[in-house]
């Protein structure tokens, strides 16, 4: 540091080039200090899973978060008007068993004949019989004739092996694996004590793969479905595989979900397994550049991630901007609970009206002291006309929860068993998963069609997805 006698030996215009540095010096700092300040009172108001699109995990230790859903007068429970269900008694029974009185009176000593019996009551318990494994084994047999032609009977073509496991077991364990995410080290547990079958976590990897290959006729199909839609919607989410990170892509519609394993986050691996995109359908996702950047006939931004974004904003800055936003898209989504099929095609004036509000809040100048929104003004100025899609398609939604909750079963499945061992070990849960999912949107028994499956793929025959419903 300068001393006073340092100073006094500089010259008039050293001491105005010093004066000067120091001054910029100052301001530098002092802007950099604002910065700081800032930072620190926004870090006060942490984004989480209410606020942006972090996941809930990201809220461990954090205070409780404000729900996008809003409070309304109804009390807790079911409603007036709900009809309620109970445990009702089957027609017919498989076993009854009779509960009659002693034959002889306790009070008078008189014999009774069952002729006497009423039935007074009667009461059900209902429960599963023990499971034991079934083992069916098949002999040839040779007959050997006069003439000397010794004929001979064949094993069914789906019997292959020595020793093998049936479908049934086979269909239970990808159930199990794939539906209800029981973890390898497990299911061999569960395996054995509902069956008394013992299987190692090979023979349970072994089977799947299995059960996956099976299925692929369906999986293809499901992709096809997919990509013939009208509207689709897509998502994509981390997972770990060997301690990698990988992706998890899906892609789905009302009635199909097709889950797909990728090394990458980006627009490849769209073009990888969509090269022509969806010229005939409106693609429904969030904002990111992967997602946004598919051919579509025309792309819907998801409201709720928007909204959330907005509450951010609400949280951190006290200006009216965000506010107004945010009560406009839910203005929308209100407006679209109510349209009836004609007003999307025809020309209807509510929904001009709210576009053009719309334009004029982004046309808006925001101050200085605002600048996370500046970014969000920016991508909604840009996306404009990706906002309001489902205003003009019945069949389009305003948010993608449906992808959302499509991707979330591999983040159940890596919370359960702590990741995935191979790749290929994610390519069949993404494989069985996409059938299972797409089985239970068409309204279809998961178990049951798995089964159908495999058996008829084990006998070499061509099926398709229509084939299960």
């Amino acid at each position: 540091m300068l001393s006073k006698d340092d100073l006094q030996q500089f010259t008039k215009e050293e001491l105005v080039d010093f004066t000067y540095n120091l001054l910029k010096q100052i301001e530098n700092l002092t802007r950099e200090v604002q910065f700081l300040r800032e930072e620190v009172r926004l870090n006060k108001n942490l984004k989480n899973s209410g606020n942006s699109s972090l996941p809930p995990s990201k809220d461990l230790f954090q205070s409780k978060n404000q729900s996008l859903r809003e409070k309304s007068n109804k009390k807790s429970g079911g409603q007036p008007g709900h009809k309620g269900e109970t445990l009702l008694m089957t027609p017919n029974p498989d076993k009854i068993i009779k509960h009659a009185p002693s034959q002889v009176c306790p009070k008078c000593g008189e014999i009774h004949t069952d002729e006497s019996l009423k039935l007074v009551g009667k009461r059900q318990v209902i429960d599963t019989p023990v499971i034991m494994a079934s083992v069916i084994e098949h002999q040839i047999y040779q007959s050997t004739c006069k003439c000397g032609f010794i004929d001979s009977g064949t094993f069914p073509v789906n019997v292959a092996a020595p020793v093998q496991y049936g479908p049934n077991l086979i269909s239970l364990t990808a159930y199990l694996s794939s539906r209800q995410f029981v973890p390898y080290h497990r299911l061999t547990e569960l395996i054995q004590s509902i069956t008394n079958i013992s299987m190692s976590e090979g023979t349970i990897s072994n089977i799947l793969n299995k059960a996956a290959d099976s299925v692929l006729p369906l999986y293809e199909g499901i992709k096809n479905e997919v990509a013939n839609a009208t509207t689709i919607g897509g998502d994509e989410t981390g997972l770990k595989v060997k301690n990698a990170k990988y992706w998890a892509w899906t892609w789905q519609t009302a009635l199909a979900t097709y889950i797909s394993i990728s090394k990458s986050r980006g627009f490849e691996t769209v073009t990888n397994t969509f090269p022509d995109g969806f010229p005939n359908a409106t693609y429904v996702s969030d904002s990111l550049s992967a997602q946004l950047k598919i051919k579509a006939k025309s792309h819907q931004l998801c409201l709720a991630h928007l909204l959330r974004d907005l509450t951010f904003f609400q949280q951190i800055y006290l200006h009216s901007w965000p506010t107004k936003m945010k009560a406009l898209l839910k203005r929308a989504i209100l407006l679209k609970h109510s349209m009836t099929p004609e007003q999307y095609t025809e020309p209807f004036g509510e929904r001009a009206e709210l576009i053009k509000a719309f334009d004029t809040l982004l046309k808006q100048t925001l101050p200085g002291n605002v600048p996370k929104i500046f970014p969000f003004q920016k991508r909604l100025i840009k996306r404009h006309h990706q906002i309001f899609t489902f205003l003009f398609y019945p069949g389009v939604p305003y948010d993608n929860n449906g992808s959302e909750r499509a991707i979330r079963n591999i983040k159940v499945k890596q919370k359960v068993s702590g990741g995935f061992r191979s790749e290929r070990g994610a390519e069949i849960f993404a494989i069985l998963r996409s059938v299972f999912d797409t089985v239970l949107k068409k309204g279809g028994n998961p178990f049951e069609d798995i089964r159908f499956a495999l058996n008829m793929a084990s006998c070499k025959s061509d099926f398709r997805l229509n084939q299960l419903l």
